[in-house]
């Protein structure tokens, strides 16, 4: 569990994956994690397809990775959860990693328009082809 949590911690961007009445939506988005790694925050904006898609149903998935053009080098990180509101605490923590979201104009005006959502994780699955093809490590939360 503590490589998931350390590979959480030194990674910004996950794909989120959901899926609603038109069918499925993923887009990427900037996330920080807890201390305990146990959800995940994030903006978006409540009009996405990827949000609206929460309407229907809250569970998603959701990839985080390592760039790599050699399978050798594979390595990332599959989670399965549910998204929800944040609490209003959740912005200090989101800001903790994104101290420059608050300093910028464009980007702290931004924020007017979104809402912080928590991707609360149930699974995860370590992939790391370095330690051998294939090798994984899964975890429930």
């Amino acid at each position: 569990m503590e490589r998931v949590k350390n590979y959480l911690k030194e990674h910004n961007t996950m794909t989120l994956a959901t899926v609603g009445k038109k069918g499925i939506s993923a887009a990427a988005v900037f996330y920080s994690e807890t201390k305990q790694c146990d959800y995940l925050l994030f903006v978006s904006s409540p009009n996405s397809e990827h949000i609206a898609n929460l309407g229907m149903e809250t569970k998603c998935a959701a990839t985080i990775q390592n760039d790599g053009l050699e399978w050798e080098i594979i390595k990332g990180l599959q989670i399965k959860g549910i998204v929800e509101l944040a609490d209003e605490n959740d912005w200090d923590i989101y800001f903790k990693k994104f101290p420059y979201i608050k300093e910028n104009k464009t980007l702290s005006n931004s924020l007017k328009k979104v809402n912080l959502y928590k991707f609360i994780i149930s699974w995860a699955r370590l992939i790391d082809n370095s330690k051998g093809f294939g090798n994984r490590e899964e975890y429930n939360f």
